[in-house]
Parts: C-alpha cells; sequence; structure tokens
C-alpha cells in the first residue's frame, strides 16, 4: 500500500499570496434621518462587492419600564429593510449606479434563499421572522422569540427598544446595487460616493403588537412617542491588494480602456383606480422599457393600505415589502406585441411555478402566504385557514386575552400573514455556464412598443380590498456597459 507524498511530508509550507483582504470600517461623512453620504476612501487595488452596510434601527419612544405592557417590532416578513428607500452610488461625480425602493428589491430577491437559512441567518442580519412551528389544530405558527428585550437569554429577541435594545441590520453592498453582483470596482478610478435614503416613518417601519398600562386602559403608545430613528450607520469594506504584477496589468487596461456588462435593476409603479363593485376588469400596464436589453422582472400587487379609514392588517405587519394575490386573478406580459405565455396564468400555482423560474431557485414562502386570501377579517379557524392567529413576543402570546388590552387580534395577525408573498415573476434571461452576465446571450430586447402587464381581477363589494385601489410596483432587471477610460466612467445602454 502507498501513501500520497503529501501525507509523508507533513512540514508546513510557505506559499505566497497573489491577493490580500483588508476590511475597513467607515463611518459616514454625513448623516440625518433622512439621508446618509459615504465617501469611499481609496486602499487597495479593488473593491469587493462582499462589503457591507450596517446601521441600527432604534423606537425612539420606547419606554423600558413599561416593557412588559408594550410590544413593538419590525415587520415580520421584512424586518428592518422597509427603512431603505433609495441609494446611488456616484463615481466622479457622476451617478453611475442607483436603487429604487432597495429594502423591497432585497426582501423579493432573498425569496430564494434556503429556509434554514432564512431563519438562522437572514432574520438575524435585519429583524424578520421566517420561522415557524404548527400548533395543536394542524395551522402554521410564527416561531417564538427570546422572552423579553431586558437580557438574560442569548437567543434572538425581535421586541424593538432603542440604544442596545434597538435591532442591528446588515446587507451587502451587492445586495443594493444588482451591479455590484458582477463587477469589482478599481479603486484607480476618480472619488467614490454612495448615498442612502432612510425611510422612518413608524408605521411603514414597525408594529405595534400589544400596548396597555397595565390595567387595561386605553393605548399608551402617544402619537409623539411614535418615532423611528436610525443609528450608527457604518460601512463594511473589503479591499483588495493585488501583488505588484496584477496592479500594473489592471492600470494599463484601465488607461487603455474597457467595457463590463452588469445588471440595472429599475423600477416602475402604477395605482390602478377603484374598481367597481363585483366585477371583471382587466388593467394593461404600459412600462417604458423600449430598447431595453431585459433579464428578470418582478412584480408586487398591493392592496390599499387603507380601507375606510382602517388600516388594514397586511399593512400593519408586513408595510410596502408584500404583494396580494387578488379574486381570480390571472396575468400575462407582452414584449414586442407577443405574449410570453400561450395562457393567462391564472393559478397560484402556476405563479409559484414561475416565480421559481424567474429567481432560479426553490421559493422559500411560509405556507398560507401565497394564495389568495379569501376570508379577509374572517376570525381564523383550522378550516379556514392555513395559518394561526397567534403568536409569541418578547415571551407573551399574543393576542393576549387580556381585557381592554389593546393591541393585534388574532384575525388582524392571521390576515396579517396570509397571501403576502404572492409575488410575481417573469424569466426572459440566458445564462451560460457560470457567468452571471453575458450580453450578447444574456435577456430579451426589447423593440420599439411598450411592454405591457395585463392583470386581470374581479372585485368585491364596497370596503373591500378588491375593491379599493391597488399599487403595481415592477422591478426589472436590464443589462447595461460601464465603460472606463483613463479612470473616467460612464455608462450606457446594452
Amino acid at each position: 500500500m502507498s501513501f500520497p507524498l503529501v501525507l509523508l511530508q507533513p512540514g508546513v509550507r510557505n506559499e505566497s499570496q497573489d491577493t490580500e483582504l483588508t476590511t475597513v470600517k467607515l463611518t459616514p461623512n454625513a448623516h440625518s434621518q433622512f439621508q446618509t453620504r459615504f465617501v469611499i476612501p481609496r486602499q487597495g487595488s479593488v473593491l469587493d462587492s462582499n462589503s457591507a452596510l450596517v446601521w441600527r434601527i432604534d423606537w425612539t419612544g420606547y419606554d423600558a419600564t413599561q416593557e412588559a405592557n408594550e410590544k413593538v417590532t419590525l415587520k415580520s416578513f421584512a424586518g428592518g429593510l422597509p427603512t431603505l428607500r433609495r441609494a446611488r452610488f456616484y463615481i466622479g461625480g457622476r451617478e453611475v449606479f442607483s436603487s429604487q425602493d432597495v429594502g423591497h428589491l432585497i426582501h423579493i430577491k432573498r425569496l430564494a434563499a434556503n429556509p434554514d437559512y432564512m431563519d438562522e441567518m437572514i432574520d438575524k442580519e435585519v429583524g424578520s421572522v421566517h420561522g415557524y412551528s404548527i400548533n395543536g389544530t394542524g395551522q402554521f405558527k410564527i416561531a417564538p422569540d427570546a422572552p423579553g428585550v431586558a437580557g438574560g437569554s442569548k437567543r434572538y429577541v425581535r421586541q424593538l427598544g432603542s440604544g442596545t435594545k434597538g435591532i442591528e441590520c446588515s446587507v451587502l453592498l451587492s445586495d443594493i446595487f444588482s451591479a455590484l453582483e458582477s463587477l469589482q470596482l478599481p479603486m484607480a478610478l476618480d472619488q467614490m460616493r454612495l448615498e442612502i435614503d432612510w425611510e422612518t416613518s413608524f408605521d411603514e417601519v414597525a408594529t405595534i403588537v400589544m400596548e396597555n398600562d397595565g390595567s387595561g386602559a386605553a393605548p399608551v403608545i402617544s402619537a409623539a412617542r411614535k418615532v423611528i430613528s436610525i443609528q450608527s450607520p457604518v460601512l463594511l469594506l473589503d479591499y483588495l491588494t493585488f501583488n505588484e504584477e496584477l496592479r500594473a496589468g489592471l492600470g494599463q487596461v484601465l488607461q487603455d480602456g474597457m467595457v463590463l456588462p452588469y445588471v440595472h435593476t429599475s423600477m416602475s409603479s402604477k395605482v390602478l383606480p377603484t374598481q367597481a363593485q363585483n366585477t371583471t376588469k382587466t388593467d394593461d400596464i404600459l412600462l417604458a422599457l423600449q430598447g431595453k436589453l431585459l433579464m428578470k422582472m418582478y412584480v408586487s400587487h398591493r392592496f390599499s393600505d387603507v380601507i375606510n379609514a382602517t388600516t388594514k392588517a397586511y399593512q400593519l405587519l408586513q408595510g410596502r415589502c408584500r404583494s396580494q394575490r387578488g379574486q381570480n386573478m390571472s396575468y400575462n406580459l407582452f414584449i414586442n406585441d407577443l405574449a410570453l405565455h400561450d395562457q393567462p396564468v391564472d393559478t397560484d400555482s402556476q405563479q409559484y411555478s414561475f416565480l421559481e423560474m424567474t429567481h432560479q431557485a426553490p421559493v422559500s414562502a411560509m405556507p398560507g402566504t401565497f394564495e389568495y386570501n379569501a376570508t379577509d377579517s374572517v376570525a381564523p379557524t383550522e378550516t379556514n385557514s392555513f395559518i394561526d392567529g397567534a403568536f409569541t413576543l418578547g415571551g407573551v402570546a399574543q393576542p393576549t386575552g387580556v381585557a381592554a388590552t389593546q393591541g393585534l387580534t388574532a384575525t388582524q395577525i392571521k390576515d396579517g400573514l396570509t397571501g403576502v408573498q404572492s409575488y410575481i415573476g417573469f424569466d426572459l434571461s440566458k445564462y451560460d455556464e457560470g457567468s452571471r452576465v453575458v450580453p450578447s446571450n444574456a435577456g430579451y430586447r426589447v423593440g420599439s412598443s411598450a411592454v405591457i402587464l395585463r392583470l386581470t381581477q374581479t372585485s368585491k363589494g364596497a370596503n373591500t380590498p378588491e375593491t379599493a385601489p391597488k399599487t403595481v410596483q415592477v422591478f426589472s432587471e436590464e443589462v447595461r456597459f460601464l465603460q472606463v477610460r483613463g479612470g473616467i466612467v460612464d455608462t450606457t445602454e446594452a
């Protein structure tokens, strides 16, 4: 019997490394509750796309003495992502990359993450919750967190406070800017600047799960205390430093000029007007994507946040990071006057399958969150709802059952979770083996006609989500070119 040579020579070897990784913690040059600006210093050879943005979300009106009586949390499935509104990346004063409704886009793309990874990693990164269990009647129930924010437990706590009891969130820059999924930016380029626009509206970021002064009296969280603040934003920048030979080669390429393809994600939005009661209506949404080289499209269809002066449960628990299937909904996409599907997609199972094809991975959605909620405002039972109308936050089961306690009801919990992840996906891309972007074979070229998204759905009676106005958001991935010559950067359409 012979042994491999490496096993017979166990001595330590001195291997030279061509690339050195350096991580730098960068504080902002300017910060407010509306916008944060970072100027990225020159260091190393390239900026790695695994660099991250970290920030803390505080409930400024938090009262530690009322912790047991006031339970506030971030949005269920998106966590702290709704605080991210817009982002822009500048090189030499020129806006090179931009992203609209960043938090919502990140949430959509993370639907394809492994369910264990979502529960054990993503939930800890952004304060969301994707874990669930099955109750005694077979319904799905949101997993509990640790008992309170006061400490004494090493488990994760979703209850929101302030200071050390705020929730710290983090996302990669490649999650914010889809271009950085395939690009590493040379640091020899002109000055780089990153701007983040924040969303700090309390109702858009947080959910009041319970409020009580301990005696069962009226709500105690006043409007003056409903304040969300963004604290301690930092960038964790990963710089890669090449050896002298590679640096010289990179410098020569930058001087001679190079063209790099990347993916840009644009956003279109339209509000569908009020629909006549108990009618079926078709809406054509025209998307100005003429001449674009499209890859993927994701669609969010949202019912009105407020119906008859009452904020709906799905808005309370999810904010804007949601998508809901309409009654008897069907859809199709028309590009160059041709339908993408030979027949309108009219079942949630087909819709789910096409969304998985768009993600190119299995989609992880909690059972009951993808189909149409046919029992809106109806109390949950084991026969009419996949989802239990209860969960535990900070060691306290909700609803509490305490008389006169203000907070989420069982029906609100059910409606806030049911049918809120029903996203639509269109896959127009083609990838070769091992590549992210290949312009010659990367997507579908749009001609001179507008791209048309056609939605058909049936309304209900007065003061119902199906009849009220609806918001449609379309996120479109398109191929662009980054042109670099002599350190000057520009972008063009593919």
